[in-house]
């Protein structure tokens, strides 16, 4: 399985989460593979200005993690809420081009004292074996982030299976 069909997924699993904090999920990229000048991945743009990513990408160390019950909060954590939040929607999807993912923490990265324990990406075996990392980054909006959960009562919309497989079906990739 390539990157960009990798990529396909989990740009419809964010289309189809209708979480009220993401305004907008986009592809950005040239690379066919993780790593390289222009990786390519995933977008997510939040309602502060903030931006989230998820790409393809090569690191050197890996620890699992288990999925947290709630969201890390927005403020200072945007990479670790991307790929917690990636990690529940592949929960509830259960997507079949995928045979399992993981949470991870990858070494050196995250906040001071938490280097290498805090989650900042995502290993997805796919059904036919390739194993590729997400690698969670974030960049700050003009708006100042929220310290708490802005929105405690968001679950996984009912309807979320139906609407993945549509977002799916709809051809998202640009690769």
């Amino acid at each position: 399985m390539q990157l960009a069909q990798v990529l396909d997924v989990i740009e419809a699993l964010f289309r189809a989460a209708a979480h009220p904090e993401i305004e907008a999920v986009e592809r950005f990229g040239a690379g066919t593979a993780p790593g390289g000048p222009s990786p390519a991945g995933v977008r997510i743009r939040y309602g502060d200005g903030a931006l989230a990513y998820l790409w393809g990408a090569i690191w050197p160390q890996e620890t699992d993690l288990p999925v947290p019950d709630v969201l890390p909060p927005p403020a200072g954590r945007r990479p670790d809420r991307v790929a917690v939040l990636a990690v529940m929607l592949l929960d509830a999807a259960r997507p079949a081009a995928f045979r399992s993912w993981q949470l991870v923490a990858l070494a050196d990265l995250g906040p001071g004292g938490e280097r290498g324990k805090a989650p900042r990406g995502v290993r997805i075996v796919c059904a036919d074996g390739t194993s590729l990392l997400l690698r969670a980054t974030a960049a700050g909006g003009p708006d100042r982030a929220p310290s708490q959960e802005p929105y405690p009562d968001y679950r996984i919309p009912s309807g979320f299976s139906a609407a993945f497989s549509a977002a799916l079906s709809g051809g998202l990739s640009t690769g």
